[in-house]
């Protein structure tokens, strides 16, 4: 029988997250398809959510608690902010699992079996897609651009993993193969020859790399971050394993394999060539409430973060800076205070997260990570969570209705990854979005009310762990071509 067509839906892209006090200070409170079609996998990143009768919209609902505790959230009068039903703008990381062989030339005689890891050999990756080739495999492009989905015919043995990060994989047995581990830019290509039999490979071999080294097979985001204190992105990147790592937490400077930007000036913002030099650019809390003008974003520097953004960038903000996702973006969200960088005082939240796929993966981590010590918040009230030192509240998420290429239209506002109480807002117990993610173009930009790293602190606490599978996950392809962003 001849091979058919048959498609699946790869993904190309990636990025990775961060956090501020008001006075500078850190605060420790602390399936298959049929032959020759396309199919969607819950691991990648829609083009967008197509509007109708139960998208597009917010619904008002009321709910209430009895008690609290670490993680639960007692609420009324409260704001659904993701709709239970419709398609997600970036949902990700289901289980998937198995091949479709149907109608393909294909005969397995093997097994792969294995574990993707993140760059520090210790956390699990969700959604990785793993595949075996004898074909050359495309890097990701060396700068900012539009991913969009590549296909696998479907005699390529391919899967995603599980929540744990597991993947068993069947495969054809022989030679000069090539191992392919994927989550967005996250690229690493191992060159294996096959035995017919059960391979357990080991992380070494399978984890996600932690270095740009095609030589070695290796391809991660060229990432930006600006270097603020206190909300230090830097030593959760580090701690993901972009990084050496002293005892403490913190970043051993001259160990990352990113760029560090000095916050002391915005003139990087003012350059695009520049910023088209990367993947993903963090501007954390800490990093524009000193800067001229602030929170007053100059003319230039919006309309180079909207470039930046729309020719495929990822761009993350958090609390103070939320100026920078406000005006670039103002359709999207209503801040609370939008004339204010900062809500005072700082407040926790007993939020929830409300993303299926985030939720199952935090299940999945195992207790030493979900219990980091040291008077971190414990994942351990799973689907509650804590999050501390929010300093930004969200009234509302709105729909961002555009047309797609065949006309129709699609909703690329924000999808709510956590949502929760905020204390210092007017109505202390109106639930609202937490962590955001929302599509413009060909790229996506991501906001949190929280900080993640305000203190150096060994491990990955609840939020940074948050932020960082939000990083990984608006990182993927486009199934098709993404619309063009909203007009103005």
């Amino acid at each position: 029988m001849p091979a058919a067509a048959s498609w699946r839906t790869l993904s190309l892209v990636s990025a990775l997250v961060a956090g501020c006090s008001d006075d500078g200070s850190g605060q420790t409170d602390t399936q298959a398809s049929s032959p020759g079609t396309m199919i969607t996998l819950p691991s990648t990143l829609s083009e967008g959510t197509t509007t109708g009768p139960t998208t597009g919209t917010s619904t008002t609902t009321s709910t209430s608690t009895s008690g609290t505790s670490e993680d639960t959230p007692t609420t009324t009068d409260a704001l659904t902010t993701v709709n239970p039903t419709g398609p997600k703008f970036d949902l990700g990381g289901s289980d998937l699992g198995g091949v479709d062989t149907d109608g393909c030339n294909f005969s397995p005689d093997a097994k792969l079996t294995g574990t993707v890891y993140a760059p520090n050999l210790e956390l699990p990756i969700s959604g990785a897609l793993v595949y075996v080739t004898s074909d050359p495999v495309e890097p990701p492009v060396d700068g900012v651009y539009c991913a969009e989905c590549v296909k696998l015919a479907c005699d390529t043995p391919s899967t995603f993993t599980e929540p744990d990060g597991s993947f068993s994989l069947q495969v054809v047995s022989g030679p000069n193969q090539k191992l392919v581990v994927q989550k967005g830019q996250f690229l690493r290509v191992v060159d294996l020859s096959i035995t017919p039999d059960t391979t357990a490979l080991p992380p070494e071999q399978t984890n996600l790399p932690g270095q740009w080294n095609p030589a070695a097979g290796m391809w991660i985001p060229r990432i930006a971050v600006y270097d603020t204190d206190p909300d230090k992105v830097k030593n959760v990147l580090a701690k993901f394993g972009l990084g050496q790592v002293a005892a403490n937490g913190a970043l051993i400077a001259g160990t990352e394999n990113f760029t560090l930007i000095s916050d002391d000036s915005p003139t990087f913002l003012e350059n695009l060539a520049e910023m088209n030099k990367y993947h993903i650019i963090f501007v954390p809390c800490a990093t524009t409430k000193f800067w001229p003008g602030a929170p007053t974003v100059p003319d230039s520097r919006r309309e180079n973060v909207k470039a930046y953004v729309a020719a495929g960038g990822k761009w993350y903000a958090t609390d103070h800076s939320n100026e920078y996702i406000e005006q670039p973006f103002p359709d999207y969200q209503e801040f609370h205070a939008p004339g204010m960088p900062d809500i005072q005082p700082a407040y926790d939240s007993n939020g929830l997260v409300v993303d299926p796929a985030m939720l199952a993966w935090l299940q999945a981590l195992p207790p030493a990570l979900k219990d980091i010590g040291g008077g971190n918040p414990t994942l351990n009230n799973l689907p509650g969570i804590l999050t501390r030192l929010n300093y930004s509240g969200i009234d509302l998420i709105s729909p961002v209705i555009v047309q797609d290429m065949d006309g129709k239209d699609v909703d690329v506002g924000h999808h709510t990854w956590v949502e929760g109480p905020c204390a210092s807002c007017s109505n202390p117990q109106m639930i609202r979005p937490m962590a955001i993610t929302g599509q413009y173009g060909c790229g996506r930009m991501m906001y949190s009310t929280f900080e993640n790293s305000s203190d150096n602190h060994p491990g990955l606490n609840p939020q940074e762990l948050v932020l960082l599978y939000m990083i990984l996950e608006i990182g993927v392809c486009f199934e098709k071509p993404p619309p063009p962003p909203p007009p103005g």
